[in-house]
């Protein structure tokens, strides 16, 4: 079949709900068997020929990944159509979503497919971007944490930045909230007055957001006279942190 947005899939396939995302018959629908084997080197891969291709998974994924890599892979096959196969890693999945590039294309198709805007908006409206927030709706649309937090900030009703730090307390990746785009900059070193820092190295943090000196997480010249609310959890080799406000007057004090 040709080239088809994740909308049209899911408009043809009359479906209506995120319960109703069945990654491996839209798979399957576009012509495309999901299969599930032991990947050496990378998350998932796709190899195609015709109109016909095989999507292998990494079987010892978490499921929320295996469904963000059938989709990611899925972007491959309805924009890179012709091209030889793709491997991709577990890095490639994180990729921006917001840029051109083929791997970051991907994963905008991925997103579009497991948490369309029409069913995700509606229930991010007026929720805090906390984690727990990420984890209910990772659990209504069966997807990662990582994954439904980029999603929570793309579509949040509160300006919010969520931020990547690794193993060595240095920034890894960022995102901000459209709003704030070009405006905010975390820090590059994770600060140890946080509960991200605690978290990263093994420490007592509180499981719940709290209320810091944006100091302590933005480089911004006034950051020192203003708070913000940082929540923060742990992954396999980074800490994810989500700093937001809860007011719009919060932030413009703190830009003006």
């Amino acid at each position: 079949m040709s080239y088809a947005s994740p909308e049209t899939l899911l408009d043809t396939l009359s479906v209506e709900e995120p319960e109703e995302i069945d990654l491996e018959a839209i798979a399957f629908h576009c012509g495309a068997v999901v299969r599930y084997r032991t990947l050496d080197g990378c998350a998932a891969r796709i190899v195609g020929s015709g109109n016909r291709a095989v999507i292998t998974v990494d079987e010892f994924a978490s499921p929320g990944r295996k469904r963000f890599s059938i989709g990611h892979e899925l972007g491959h096959w309805m924009r890179d159509r012709g091209k030889s196969g793709h491997l991709c890693q577990k890095s490639d999945l994180k990729a921006r979503w917001d840029r051109s590039d083929s791997e970051s294309l991907a994963n905008a198709y991925a997103a579009d497919l497991l948490m369309p805007v029409s069913m995700f908006k509606p229930r991010a409206h007026n929720q805090q971007p906390s984690f727990d927030t990420v984890r209910g709706l990772a659990k209504t649309f069966k997807t990662s944490r990582p994954a439904t937090a980029i999603r929570l900030v793309q579509y949040s009703s509160f300006p919010v930045v969520l931020v990547a730090y690794g193993r060595d307390g240095r920034r890894k990746w960022f995102k901000p909230s459209p709003q704030l785009e070009g405006m905010i900059w975390p820090r590059t070193e994770l600060s140890h007055e946080t509960q991200a820092f605690e978290l990263l190295y093994g420490g007592t943090a509180f499981n719940r957001p709290l209320q810091t000196r944006a100091s302590e997480w933005l480089d911004h010249r006034s950051a020192y006279r203003h708070d913000v609310w940082e929540d923060s959890i742990k992954t396999d080799d980074e800490v994810l942190c989500m700093i937001w406000w809860k007011r719009q007057q919060d932030l413009d004090a703190l830009l003006s």
